[in-house]
């Protein structure tokens, strides 16, 4: 039985990707079921890219851009007055601060105000900073989640790893809940079906993605393999880059740039090989659609890859070595159908990862800590 009046979520960068769609699952699912929830983000124009229900409450915020200074912490900071108003309104009432993005900021005004909060981080803590486009800002706020990770009254990571790199930083372990996205909706029956020469890989055309890696992959591999191409699925800051690549490499007629699509399942259902570069995540979304699609896949050992992928059952290559992705690349399109059968292997656990299930594993957990 939920004793809580209130959840109030906190996502205080609305961006495309998979923690949003997550986020609407979230919201969704609440409101459904006759739970109040309320949303801080800011005022951007978010109704325009996903489905919230009206009846979950926006309270939103304005925000100035100031360059050199990450978007996400631009964010955090201009959200403090909302953050406070918003918890002195509800005071009396029974209610929950959870931030679905992990932050310090309300951290520190729900302790003041007396207030219980959950932090949900959703990728792995040291290679997220490690990795960073911003490094002084990275460390900066590694060092203050060092501290102040320590007085959230609970905190949700999404992925093995992710709940093993924050063991390793905080005082009381226990505070750590593993619990995966809230994400598939149904379990694709996939038909058996003359696959095109396609790769894929999906993601935010930044840093985080290391799409070179893939690029200078496929080139080694088109030496073997000249009738393949590679469909590269997102928008970003990199982009131009990544074009440039494939010009100084000479295979941009190979490569298909599509930007960001709502649906990817048009370029799943056809894709012989998946590919996942990223030099950390949280759970990738994209990665657990593949093996709903039963789409044999290459990852990097990010966090969430292993989960999704069954651990050992599950092919992999080291961060930037584009010669291991290569190789691997070969080994799969000359042993496909073994590959598909061992995907499917992969597909028997991704029930794991049901909005339904992990909703209610959500909702249990906020509740106990109410």
């Amino acid at each position: 039985m939920i004793k809580i009046d209130n959840i109030i979520t906190y996502y205080p960068s609305f961006e495309r990707g998979g923690i949003t769609k997550n986020l609407e699952n979230f919201l969704n699912y609440c409101v459904k079921n006759k739970i109040k929830v309320s949303l801080i983000t800011e005022n951007i124009a978010w109704k325009k890219s996903y489905n919230i229900s009206k009846k979950v409450e926006i309270i939103k915020f304005k925000k100035k851009k100031i360059r050199f200074i990450p978007r996400r912490i631009l964010s955090s900071f201009y959200s403090i007055s909302v953050i406070v108003q918003t918890l002195l309104r509800l005071k009396e009432k029974r209610l929950i601060f959870f931030s679905f993005q992990s932050n310090i900021i309300p951290i520190i005004f729900c302790k003041l105000l007396g207030v219980k909060i959950v932090i949900r981080n959703s990728e792995e803590i040291i290679g997220a900073t490690k990795f960073a486009d911003f490094k002084i800002f990275a460390y900066i706020i590694f060092f203050f989640k060092l501290i102040f990770y320590n007085f959230a009254d609970g905190i949700i990571a999404n992925s093995s790893k992710s709940k093993e790199s924050l063991q390793k930083i905080l005082i009381n372990k226990k505070k750590v809940k593993l619990l995966f996205n809230p994400y598939l909706t149904k379990i694709i029956k996939v038909p058996k079906k003359k696959k095109k020469n396609l790769l894929l890989s999906i993601g935010r055309l930044c840093k985080q993605k290391n799409f070179e890696t893939i690029i200078k992959a496929f080139y080694l591999f088109l030496k073997k393999k000249d009738n393949y191409k590679l469909v590269i699925l997102g928008h970003g800051p990199k982009k131009e880059k990544l074009i440039n690549l494939s010009k100084e490499l000479k295979i941009i007629k190979k490569i298909k740039f599509k930007g960001w699509v709502s649906d990817t399942s048009v370029y799943l259902k056809k894709s012989k090989i998946f590919i996942l570069s990223s030099l950390y995540e949280g759970l990738p979304n994209s990665l657990i659609d593949a093996v709903n699609y039963e789409i044999p896949s290459i990852s990097t050992k990010c966090s969430g890859a292993e989960d999704i992928l069954n651990f050992n059952k599950g092919v992999y290559f080291n961060f930037k070595d584009y010669k291991e992705l290569a190789k691997k690349m070969n080994i799969m399109v000359n042993n496909y159908e073994k590959s598909v059968e061992k995907i499917k292997l992969s597909k028997l656990k991704i029930n794991r990862f049901f909005v339904k299930k992990q909703v209610e594993e959500y909702l249990k957990y906020l509740n106990n800590i109410a």
